[in-house]
């Protein structure tokens, strides 16, 4: 089941998902879309303009421009998956990329942990984040508490590079030559969820629909 929900609504239940899972509730997973182009904002980032709708995560990370990606979140206590936020990440993210790479192609996890200045995210892969030949094809970010985490994913299942460019101000060319999209791939939007749904199955996962 995907949800599609406002920004605001969205980022609401994710919150709601992680201080659940933070008293010992959980995991919840949420499969979800955008029911307008939407630009994210990291927990930290300053608000800026946009001619679009403005929502900020959660999570930490640079900014993302939502509309044609399918967004997941994923709210679990840490000891399943790891103590560190870097192995949170790489034992969700590398799963992931075994799945997609069923398909055919062959993805890799960015390691770089560094910090960047750009307001976008679409600039530089960071750690933990899916790319295809060095241009990211999944965005993620992450919440960390005490005992639990919250994960953010974006799989961008196709991409407006044009309407990109009017409402981020980034040029079409540096849009093409930092991201790609699995439909650039010639993998479509029902090869991408049969993959979620086989890798959901394959880690115990709960569905959006199964979840509140």
């Amino acid at each position: 089941m995907i949800e599609i929900l406002s920004g605001a609504e969205n980022m609401l239940k994710d919150y709601q998902n992680l201080l659940k899972a933070e008293e010992g509730m959980g995991p919840f997973f949420r499969l979800y879309a955008w029911e307008e182009p939407t630009v994210s904002i990291g927990f930290f980032q300053k608000e800026r303009s946009f001619p679009v709708a403005l929502v900020r995560r959660p999570t930490g990370g640079g900014a993302l421009l939502h509309g044609w990606d399918l967004s997941f979140s994923v709210a679990d206590l840490k000891e399943r998956w790891g103590k560190r936020y870097k192995d949170v990440y790489l034992s969700f993210m590398s799963c992931l990329k075994e799945h997609f790479e069923d398909l055919g192609i062959t993805l890799e996890i960015s390691r770089y942990i560094g910090s960047y200045d750009d307001y976008f995210c679409f600039y530089y892969p960071t750690f933990g984040e899916l790319t295809y030949r060095g241009k990211k094809i999944v965005a993620c970010a992450m919440r960390v508490l005490r005992n639990s985490f919250l994960l953010h994913g974006s799989l961008f299942l196709r991409f407006d590079y044009e309407l990109a460019q009017r409402i981020t101000g980034i040029p079409r060319e540096i849009l093409r030559d930092r991201l790609i999209s699995f439909e650039e791939l010639g993998i479509g939007h029902k090869e991408v969820l049969d993959v979620i749904d086989d890798f959901l199955a394959s880690i115990g996962l709960c569905k959006a629909s199964d979840v509140a």
